[in-house]
């Protein structure tokens, strides 16, 4: 019998400000700038719920693969936790956490989930491994990307204003 059960576990490090990178995680609004599932699956169609950032922000999709939805569940300086339901029957708990390392910024997303299906739930779970992986390491690139370029352009902005230059 094969484990119903999967994990997933990436990590990046990020020469950014860990603000920026909170803001991206705990903002389901900022999602569409770095989560990968649109160029995956082009059918998928998300819908926010209110509150949409923060501690019970919360959020719902619908795809040709199914449906789910995700609660962020905690929040502190250090990341945040969530949980996932896929088609009302796979659970998966996550969580994201970013923590200074220099100059830089580690950060880390794990994934632990059961896929409940009788007789084929091992091999969905293999599968839901094998595509998770792959999407949250492209997923932690595009944080990555948009967290650097934001921190940079903050410190483009305040040389710019301490120099007495402006852009236009």
């Amino acid at each position: 019998m094969l484990s119903q059960q999967y994990t997933v576990n990436k990590a990046i490090t990020v020469t950014a400000n860990r603000d920026d990178i909170a803001s991206l995680v705990t903002d389901l609004n900022q999602w569409p700038q770095w989560q990968p599932w649109e160029a995956v699956d082009p059918s998928i169609q998300f819908t926010l719920a209110e509150p949409s950032q923060g501690v019970g922000a919360h959020q719902f999709w619908d795809s040709r693969w199914g449906v789910g939805e995700m609660t962020i569940t905690q929040m502190n300086d250090e990341g945040m936790s969530f949980n996932l339901l896929f088609n009302q029957e796979h659970i998966a708990r996550g969580s994201i956490r970013y923590l200074n390392q220099g100059n830089d910024v580690e950060v880390i997303c794990t994934l632990h989930g059961e896929v409940n299906t009788p007789i084929i739930g091992g091999y969905l779970a293999l599968l839901s491994q094998y595509i998770l992986n792959n999407t949250v390491k492209l997923a932690l690139n595009n944080i990555k990307t948009h967290a650097q370029l934001t921190t940079t352009d903050k410190a483009n902005a305040t040389d710019d204003s301490q120099n007495g230059t402006s852009k236009s």
